[in-house]
């Protein structure tokens, strides 16, 4: 049956259904509008005022709000201060930055000749050894108020013993 209706017929259809369809619409729903517009006068413009409710004579108006509340502008807590983005800087020591790095470098040097004398079997020869290559690498270190934290990981993590007067011949 659906292969008597040829495309042409198809699209007649469709066209005058779409064509009533909106004629209903518009008559439904746009009467006012149509009707101004067949008479040639301007359709009324929206105003900005709000819709009648039953409620507006039940409801205070609040009063537009202003600079000063009712108790005052609020206080900022203490230490707390307003300045302007060119007075923001962050100051931290470079020096800070630079022996945090330094330490944490030389810690991570003295752990691997750790691991490398627990693997070979290493003796305290092989370690001052290898000690010097980081006391070499890092002459800064020498002058580091981190050096007794230094000396007491050393310490602790050797297994050989080692004297104070050693510890401080190392660096």
């Amino acid at each position: 049956m659906l292969q008597q209706f040829s495309w042409q017929h198809f699209l007649v259809a469709i066209s005058l259904l779409t064509l009533i369809w909106y004629v209903a619409v518009i008559l439904i729903f746009y009467r006012k509008e149509l009707k101004s517009f067949l008479k040639g006068k301007p359709s009324e413009e929206p105003t900005d005022k709000p819709l009648p409710h039953y409620w507006d004579d039940k409801v205070d108006e609040f009063p537009v709000e202003t600079d000063d509340d009712l108790m005052g502008k609020s206080k900022m807590p203490e230490g707390v201060s307003v300045i302007d983005m060119e007075e923001l800087q962050f100051s931290e020591p470079e020096d800070k930055t630079e022996k945090l790095g330094l330490v944490s470098d030389v810690i991570e040097e003295i752990k691997l000749i750790f691991k490398i004398l627990g693997q070979e079997d290493g003796n305290k020869q092989d370690f001052l050894k290898l000690i010097g290559e980081v006391k070499n690498r890092y002459p800064k270190i020498a002058s580091s108020p981190s050096l007794p934290q230094i000396n007491e990981f050393i310490l602790s993590n050797a297994s050989f013993h080692l004297s104070p007067e050693e510890l401080e011949d190392l660096w």
